[in-house]
């Protein structure tokens, strides 16, 4: 028989850990986890209580399968299969019946808790490990091996946890990081509607909205790779910056579109503006007109096309806004400068005063066909020709033109003040000054007559019609005077 403290012969039973101590770490192990879980931010505390549940499950294993290695395993086995449970539904099920069984089925699939998993089983069995007692004649013998076995086993363990634990962060950042693209996109989606050049940009970019979001929804590693977040990010913000640059070209068309119409208003009450010197318009509208000429001019100042294209898109937007508001202020202003003015020139209320009446560019009038030495504006011209067809088709003869556009000077020398029913509007006041109007003769210039009577009837076919005020119970009858639908009735 070999002598008793011979090691060849050691029959001594495994080493387990007391169940004792095990018991005091499970305990201390639920506490700290709990506290981790309810203490540390959500980045820290959900791996560090990750870990403490696989060391928590790792002792409670231990409690029956005392030996530290075999513990190990099985709590990490154990972990990983929960873990996959959150797969099924079966976690939420028993959730529903037992609401305290998601602290210990949890919910979500999260696959870099396998990680966390894998390092607190390792520091499972490193404290039960410690735990066990050695022999008194294993101490000198046996210790150091066994330390240098249990450490040769630890570090690969320890390694892959904390690789694990690196993933795991690495995709929650990323992760991170995408859901607040999305965030940023979707205002960006929503800013834009009505406010890019191209829609199609706008469509690309809730795509890659869509695309983002299932990504984010997928499940970690099985479904999403390491990576996919970023490139989702990178996908969002490539749209992001393709409707930022499309935002920008809209508004700088916008802008110049707006500057384009304020400049036209502007002209327009800088011509009414010098027309009225000295015609005895009351001051107030006057200055009214010059102050908002002045901030109009201001407002163009700002919108030169240089300055657009080195402006950010809120600036342009604000110009934009401020050529906007430039609009109707010079339209208003000029438009009681003109009815201020057309109180004290145009005494009868179905008279207008136009600065640009009789004052016509050669190129806005258009000579009368059958009788070139009268001139029409040029857009109703076609209108006039086609009735006077019909009017020939009819009589056998073209209209008679009497009168037609005439320059200020023209009606300044038909103009007579000191009639007191003048047959010719004050200068400024005529139609004939806008080129909308004609006197006829060969019969139309009595009422009631044949010629008469057609042109009221088929007149209107034409775009042209016969006044109220010169009707036969009118201010001024005038069976002589036409004009084109065109010509105004309101500023």
């Amino acid at each position: 028989m070999a002598p008793p403290d011979d090691p060849g012969t050691d029959a001594t039973p495994p080493a387990r850990a007391p169940r004792v101590t095990t018991a005091v770490l499970a305990a201390v192990v639920l506490l700290a986890g709990l506290g981790a879980r309810a203490v540390l931010p959500a980045a820290v505390g959900g791996p560090a209580g990750d870990t403490l549940y696989a060391t928590l499950a790792v002792l409670l294993v231990a409690l029956v399968v005392r030996r530290p290695l075999p513990a190990a395993l099985l709590g990490l086995v154990l972990c990983a299969a929960v873990e996959a449970l959150q797969l099924t539904d079966l976690p939420g099920r028993a959730a529903d019946a037992v609401p305290q069984a998601r602290y210990v089925l949890g919910s979500t699939f999260h696959a870099p808790d396998l990680g966390w998993y894998a390092l607190g089983a390792a520091v499972g069995w490193a404290a039960l490990a410690l735990a066990v007692p050695a022999r008194r004649h294993e101490r000198h013998t046996r210790s150091a091996p066994r330390r240098g076995r249990l450490a040769l086993l630890l570090v690969p363990v320890v390694a892959l946890g904390a690789a694990g634990g690196e993933l795991a962060a690495s995709m929650g950042a990323e992760a991170d990081a995408l859901a607040v693209a999305v965030a940023d996109g979707e205002d960006a989606l929503t800013g834009s509607e009505g406010r890019v050049d191209d829609e199609s940009v706008r469509d690309a970019m809730a795509e890659s909205l869509d695309d983002a979001r299932a990504v984010l929804s997928a499940t970690p590693v099985l479904e999403r790779r390491p990576g996919a977040a970023t490139r989702a990010r990178e996908r969002v913000a490539d749209a992001a910056d393709a409707l930022l640059d499309s935002r920008h070209q809209f508004a700088r068309s916008q802008a110049n579109a707006t500057r384009d119409a304020l400049a036209e208003f502007t002209a327009r009450g800088d011509t009414v503006l010098a027309a009225t010197e000295g015609l005895g318009a009351p001051r107030a509208p006057r200055e009214a007109l010059r102050s908002a000429l002045e901030s109009a001019d201001t407002a163009l100042a700002a919108a030169a096309p240089t300055l657009l294209d080195a402006a950010e898109l809120a600036e342009i937007e604000q110009i934009t806004a401020e050529l906007a508001d430039g609009v109707p202020a010079v339209e208003q202003a000029t438009t009681a400068l003109m009815t201020a003015q057309d109180a004290v020139t145009c005494p009868e209320d179905d008279q207008l005063w136009f600065p640009g009446a009789g004052r016509l560019a050669d190129d806005e009038l258009a000579a009368i066909p059958w009788d070139p030495e009268y001139s029409v504006r040029a857009d109703v011209l076609d209108g006039l020709v086609a009735l006077d067809e019909a009017y020939r088709a009819r009589f056998g003869e073209h209209l008679t033109i009497n009168s037609a556009y005439r320059s200020y000077e023209q009606q300044v020398a038909v103009y007579n003040p000191a009639d007191p029913n003048p047959l010719a509007a004050p200068p400024g006041c005529s139609n004939h000054g806008l080129g909308t109007a004609v006197d006829l003769g060969g019969g139309v210039q009595t009422f009631g007559s044949a010629q008469y009577e057609w042109l009221k009837a088929h007149a209107a076919e034409h775009g042209w019609t016969h006044p109220g005020w010169a009707e036969p119970d009118g201010r001024l009858p005038e069976a002589w005077h036409w004009q084109s639908v065109e010509t105004p009735e309101t500023y």
